[in-house]
């Protein structure tokens, strides 16, 4: 199991590359994903402008994949490993086409098999669950876990939870074995800082199987 770690909708006070590196020294990441939700696009381009160049060097360092959130735009200006899509966003199969097939492609499927059918047909990479906990960055309502249990026997593409994950719940997910768990606030926003959080993941996570991602 590893962290795919995705930004902050904005800009916060701990978010930045200095930050970042030292979040993964202690955390192990597989994805990096820029997240901003600004409306207006001018607004998302230049929240990635402002960190992209850095992150990247940290990502390519630490061989960390780099991931834009369902901005086509914004993948057409900057250099990214792979793209993430909702179910609401442009299709995987239009992101293989516009950005090459070797460009990763991850799709959220709620808990839905038919969803992650689709995006296994269409060429995703990965797939993701979720949310799995009430969140702050989504108002949507959880789904049900055993649900997602049942489902993931049936998944063959590495998978990531997604969805509130804190360090109170995230031994919950433990039993479904992701891939990957996704963390925003809990780490961006904890209240002894980024660093203290990534220490309390380290701590609960000791003894997971860090190696079971693809």
């Amino acid at each position: 199991m590893k962290i795919y770690l995705i930004s902050p909708p904005k800009d916060t006070h701990s978010f930045n590359p200095m930050m970042f590196d030292k979040i993964t020294e202690i955390i192990p990441i597989k994805y990096f994903q820029f997240r901003p939700k600004f409306k207006s696009l001018d607004d998302r381009l230049n929240f990635v402008k402002k960190y992209h160049k850095a992150f990247s060097r940290i990502c390519k360092k630490k061989k960390i994949k780099l991931i834009i959130n369902d901005d086509f735009e914004i993948a057409k200006h900057f250099i990214f490993n792979g793209i993430h899509l909702g179910q609401n966003d442009k299709s995987c199969k239009l992101a293989k086409k516009e950005f090459g097939k070797n460009f990763i492609v991850g799709v959220s499927c709620s808990n839905s098999l038919d969803f992650y059918k689709k995006a296994k047909q269409d060429g995703a990479d990965y797939v993701a669950f979720g949310p799995a906990f009430r969140s702050t960055t989504k108002n949507k309502v959880p789904v049900d876990l055993n649900d997602i249990k049942r489902l993931v026997k049936k998944v063959k593409l590495p998978f990531a939870i997604i969805g509130g994950i804190n360090h109170e719940n995230i031994k919950g997910l433990f039993d479904i074995k992701p891939n990957y768990v996704a963390i925003i606030d809990s780490l961006w926003n904890f209240r002894n800082g980024p660093l203290e959080s990534a220490k309390q993941f380290k701590s609960i996570l000791k003894g997971i199987d860090y190696e079971n991602d693809s």
